[in-house]
């Protein structure tokens, strides 16, 4: 199949960059510098810019050349992908894309990206599956399963991570009498967290998930970083279970900012920010480093933009 991309003239603007000299590119490339030369300058009549500036020594690149050698690395990149995609479809595959995803993600993330996804890949076989924290990065690195979303960092050297949206880890306590007395003025905003007291909130019971759960996981490295020790601490089955024992009145939980909209408590909370390890449960796509289905960075794409889209103004 022909590509839309004329890679001869990309690895030779490439080449020039690399070797800082026109005549030291020809040589590399077994073509002769005034050729070199022609090319270049045709490719920057084509553009209106200069790619290279020639007051310096060694020859150096242009802003406009930086950004042409970024685009057409991406171009590259994606007449790839067409290519296979092409070719898959023209051998009889079916194009398909198999998400594994935490069960509250797949209600409260998912779809705000799949509608947007299928209106630009409607020829795409998209499966879902949901499963626990542990087994989606299983399904992933075993192959069942071409990514996996979810809210912490894969250990796994055989795994990459996108980020797809930040959903910062905060802690949420009932909005009671002495929550109101030392925070008077707390409007409910959710965006808008308090920053943290710690050592004020050791004397409340820490409602934690089990300690294979991923908040479970991110609670725990969150008190080892600060030193956070509260004197009670017991365990629930479910985020849903943790923010409703806090809104009783019974402790206080770590939660994201995702969760809370998607369960929608009925009962007042004060939400409150942590810092240099808000950042710890971010939403991101988790794939093999060698994956070969174009899909995966299509989907990420969309997602990443979906979810831009999607977040509540400040």
């Amino acid at each position: 199949m022909r590509t839309l991309v004329d890679n001869r003239r990309c690895k030779y603007i490439r080449t020039i960059a690399e070797c800082h000299s026109i005549s030291k590119a020809a040589q590399k490339l077994y073509v002769s510098q005034p050729s070199l030369s022609r090319l270049v300058k045709k490719v920057e009549e084509e553009l209106g810019v200069s790619l290279f500036d020639r007051d310096t020594t060694p020859l150096g690149l242009t802003a406009a050349g930086e950004k042409y050698l970024d685009y057409i690395e991406r171009f590259q990149q994606l007449d790839k992908e067409m290519q296979l995609e092409f070719a898959a479809m023209g051998a009889g595959m079916t194009s398909q894309l198999v998400i594994a995803t935490l069960s509250l993600l797949g209600i409260y993330v998912l779809p705000k990206i799949v509608p947007n996804f299928a209106e630009h890949y409607p020829s795409v076989d998209l499966q879902i599956q949901e499963d626990t924290s542990l087994n989606v990065l299983q399904r992933v690195e075993c192959g069942t399963a071409d990514l996996a979303i979810t809210n912490l960092k894969p250990d796994s050297e055989q795994l990459q991570y996108h980020l797809l949206c930040k959903d910062p880890i905060i802690l949420a306590a009932p909005y009671n009498d002495r929550m109101r007395q030392r925070f008077p003025d707390w409007n409910g905003d959710l965006n808008h967290p308090i920053p943290a007291d710690l050592p004020l909130l050791e004397a409340e019971t820490l409602i934690v998930l089990r300690p294979w759960q991923n908040m479970r996981v991110a609670a725990e490295a969150v008190c080892r970083h600060y030193s956070f020790a509260p004197q009670r601490v017991i365990e629930a089955p479910s985020l849903a279970s943790a923010l409703s024992l806090a809104g009783s009145g019974r402790g206080i939980t770590f939660i994201c900012p995702s969760y809370v909209r998607c369960l929608a408590p009925s009962t007042p909370l004060i939400y409150f920010s942590l810092g240099e390890m808000e950042d710890i449960t971010n939403i991101l796509a988790v794939s093999r480093r060698d994956t070969a289905n174009p899909l995966v960075s299509k989907f990420c794409a969309c997602a990443a933009r979906s979810l831009l889209s999607s977040v509540p103004s400040p």
